[in-house]
């Protein structure tokens, strides 16, 4: 039987210097669910200095668990903030955690320094809180038909959505990082931008096979549906955080 032809390209950004909170294990987590599927997949990390072609990925992320860590990244991602931008509003899909959850929105700002312009994807403004924000999240998610994402936060960001812009989630429990108190994260297309880390891609295969789904149907303007996994310890890790207080 001849190799099924699918591929997948991600675009990994700045893992050199916004690496944390599980975010390799995200990445290897869609390319392991994309793989068990005969699809090949190539991870591309992007560094500083590298020039972003927006049609060369199919998927894009970008986490970090170090706020302080985007005065680094902040002049190389605005030097492809165009490119990512005609990404995102062709509806490449795209996952944003923490750190970069923040560079993704319209400004974020630290303590005592001066408010950073983000790349205005996500409609949302964020601010560095005084409470420190960690624990485990259930939330349910519009979007894949209010099913339930769970995972863990652990920051001290407080996120401002504009009008009209989505959540992620909406919580059944956790602390809520959004002003609204009762929500996590934000959606653009098929942009997401979120606190709950983990990985929250392992934990969360439904989660996980939105974003290869997207990227096949994006990439091959068509509908490939996805072999079904068994799923047995991702769901088992599901289920203990539900289950966990």
């Amino acid at each position: 039987m001849p190799k099924n032809p699918l591929k997948l390209k991600v675009g990994y950004l700045y893992p050199d210097i916004l690496q944390g909170y599980c975010d390799d294990a995200n990445v290897e987590t869609f390319a392991k669910r994309a793989k068990w599927r005969d699809i090949d997949v190539q991870i591309h990390p992007i560094l500083t200095n590298d020039r972003i072609t927006s049609s060369k990925y199919d998927f894009y992320y970008i986490g970090g668990s170090n706020p302080e860590a985007l005065t680094i990244v902040q002049p190389f991602i605005k030097e492809n903030e165009d490119e990512l931008r005609i990404a995102a509003f062709s509806s490449v899909p795209m996952l944003a955690i923490n750190a970069g959850y923040q560079v993704f929105g319209n400004s974020y700002q630290l303590k005592n320094t001066v408010v950073q312009e983000g790349l205005g994807i996500l409609n949302v403004t964020s601010v560095l809180g005084n409470k420190f924000l960690r624990g485990n999240v259930i939330g349910s998610c519009n979007f894949l038909n209010n099913k339930i994402i769970a995972g863990f936060e652990s920051h001290k960001m407080i996120s401002f959505l504009k009008e009209n812009t989505a959540p992620f989630l909406n919580l059944k429990r956790g602390f809520g990082n959004n002003s609204k108190k009762k929500s996590d994260g934000a959606k653009f297309n098929n942009v997401i931008g979120t606190y709950l880390s983990g990985p929250i891609l392992a934990q969360n295969p439904h989660l996980c096979d939105f974003f290869i789904a997207t990227a096949l149907k994006i990439k091959y303007k068509c509908k490939i549906p996805l072999t079904k996994l068994k799923d047995d310890v991702e769901w088992y890790s599901h289920r203990y955080i539900l289950e966990t207080k």
